[in-house]
């Protein structure tokens, strides 16, 4: 409050220009993730589907890099690289017998996430370049892109949520009424592509909150994804807020990323969950 009662100007500039747009991003991002998992789940029909999990968000920062690397000059090269590494994971998952059984969605999921995590590492390590998963040095122009992303993208989620719902039914049952679940099932997939490059274009891979927000918000309210992709939009800015806060304070005067974080309680997380003794199966619905 001083830096507004004509207290120190390089505090209101570090409240202005630095924590408000870390804070915004922060929110933001939480939101697109966990909005990016529900849908990702209502896809699939598999509790577990995630963009980080399924390698998306990895094959995201991979394309970024690559572009970083050839094409350094080319404006609003991020976000369109970070599109095309999403669309080309979604293609390798997509095609093939990934979709017909849950188990093997996974495990080529998770191949195709330490395969290019690997890739990237590689190239790190030669010419210095990662994405880190943090809010650290988050400028505003980052900030403003990522609201123009994260609205339009929650938006056009909730819009299409009532298709997660149809995509509960099985084809047979799709089909006489009217309905392509193929169609659907493209739409919400193109829509977790959209929000989870829109987050790995700016701060990189965050991983787990499309795992666990969905997840407690199905267990909280039930299976109803009007329900649940809201709900996770609310949950997931609140709890990357805490995770991003959380790593700012906890190794002071260092920090941790939030992927740090998120992956410290991400992964007992999922244990947790394979563990439960009325786990029924990958299945979402």
């Amino acid at each position: 409050m001083t830096a507004f009662q004509g207290g120190n100007p390089n505090q209101l500039d570090i409240l202005v220009n630095i924590r408000f747009p870390r804070i915004l991003a922060a929110m933001l991002c939480g939101g697109m993730l966990a909005v990016a998992g529900a849908a990702s789940q209502a896809a699939f029909r598999n509790v577990l589907a995630d963009p980080s999990i399924l390698g998306v968000t990895s094959a995201s920062d991979f394309f970024i890099m690559i572009g970083a690397l050839l094409l350094p000059a080319f404006p609003g090269n991020k976000f369109i690289l970070s599109i095309l590494g999403g669309l080309f994971a979604l293609f390798l998952l997509t095609r093939g017998p990934a979709l017909r059984s849950p188990y093997r969605l996974i495990i080529i999921g998770v191949a195709m996430m330490l395969t290019f995590t690997g890739f990237e590492q590689l190239f790190a390590n030669g010419f210095g370049t990662q994405t880190t998963g943090s809010f650290n040095g988050i400028t505003w122009s980052e900030t403003e892109a990522l609201l123009f992303l994260g609205v339009s993208g929650m938006i056009a989620a909730v819009i299409v949520s009532p298709w997660a719902n149809y995509l509960k039914l099985s084809t047979e049952q799709l089909q006489t009424k009217g309905v392509s679940a193929t169609v659907m099932r493209m739409t919400l997939l193109l829509v977790v592509v959209y929000l989870s490059s829109g987050v790995s274009s700016v701060v990189g891979t965050v991983p787990f909150m499309g795992i666990v927000v969905p997840n407690v918000v199905r267990y909280l309210v039930g299976r109803d994804y009007q329900t649940i992709i809201p709900l996770s939009m609310l949950l997931g800015a609140w709890l990357l807020l805490v995770v991003d806060t959380l790593g700012r304070i906890v190794v002071l005067p260092s920090e941790l990323s939030a992927a740090v974080i998120m992956t410290v309680i991400g992964g007992p997380f999922l244990i947790l969950m394979l563990q439960r003794k009325n786990f029924n199966g990958l299945k979402s619905s």
